[in-house]
């Protein structure tokens, strides 16, 4: 019996080193899913889907041009193209039309990181004015190139190659510069990062709001639209972005009863019942959280 247990720890042992030395599923040193951008997806007539390498991108094919939505992470060091080469990649796999328009949902570099890329090859950025002064202001993304060349303050509207693109800044959310981006012909609304599959993340440092955050949801939900996509993940339902909306709400609410309760700064994380929720926040998140509903 003691050499037949021998026998068997002496095989899982083997074959426990065999699947080290393999590496990461897909390979030795295989990227983590989502690093590398994939096979670009139909989700409506005229409208694509690139995910990975970032933000996710939306690709709208118009009459003689295409207009996109959000330009990835830039390419890593020593491959500084590779994220646009491969976004290229994709949308040449489905049409050989130029970009003429690109749109950023907001300033971090996972949006913004190959808008150089885009203008070089011919097309215009366009984004509220905030995201600009951001973009400009953020260690993140102070050094990368491309900011917009056409801004606007609340809303702007493209008319172009018989196609209609929307852009709304409904308020602070993720950031103080998240835009959406409505396409109303085909019901489709892009809403970056105010809709993720984890816990939401405020950049309270770039004017990001947790209190204002349904604001920003509330405006979507007055757009006639059946799908929204999401910075990162698979395209919502409206009735997804309404319990999302709920959620939030659910938040803060909790936490303003909270602090109504007597609860201090540093006592809100254990004050706010969160699990229900599906979402962890760490201390930083409740700090600010206070400071906001406190206005301190």
């Amino acid at each position: 019996m003691l050499r037949k247990h021998f026998c068997y720890a002496t095989l899982a042992i083997a074959l426990a080193t065999a699947l080290l030395a393999q590496g990461p599923a897909g390979g030795r040193g295989a990227p983590k899913a989502g690093a590398t951008v994939e096979k670009i997806r139909l989700l409506k007539p005229g409208l694509y889907l690139i995910t990975g390498g970032g933000a996710n991108t939306l690709v709208r094919v118009a009459e003689g041009e295409l207009i996109v939505v959000d330009t990835k992470n830039p390419g890593p060091n020593g491959s500084p193209d590779e994220n646009y080469n491969r976004v290229m990649e994709e949308i040449r796999s489905v049409s050989n039309l130029p970009v003429k328009y690109v749109f950023n949902t907001h300033h971090h570099p996972d949006h913004v990181g190959n808008n150089q890329k885009f203008i070089d090859a011919g097309a215009q950025v366009i984004g509220v004015a905030e995201l600009k002064t951001r973009m400009g202001s953020d260690p993140r993304t102070k050094d990368i190139q491309g900011p917009p060349g056409v801004t606007f303050a609340r809303d702007y509207d493209l008319k172009t190659g018989g196609v209609e693109v929307q852009a709304h800044s409904f308020g602070r959310g993720h950031t103080a510069d998240d835009t959406m981006v409505y396409f109303p012909d085909l019901k489709v609304v892009m809403v970056s990062d105010e809709i993720t599959d984890a816990a939401p993340l405020v950049d309270f440092a770039n004017g990001g709001s947790a209190v204002e955050w349904t604001q920003v949801l509330d405006g979507v939900l007055k757009l006639d639209f059946d799908m929204a996509i999401p910075g990162r993940g698979e395209p919502k339902t409206r009735a997804d972005v309404e319990a999302y909306r709920t959620k939030f709400a659910t938040l803060i609410s909790r936490a303003s009863d909270a602090i109504k309760a007597g609860a201090t700064r540093d006592q809100l994380a254990m004050q706010v019942k969160t699990d229900d929720l599906g979402w962890q926040f760490n201390g930083a998140f409740y700090g600010s959280l206070y400071d906001e509903l406190t206005k301190k």
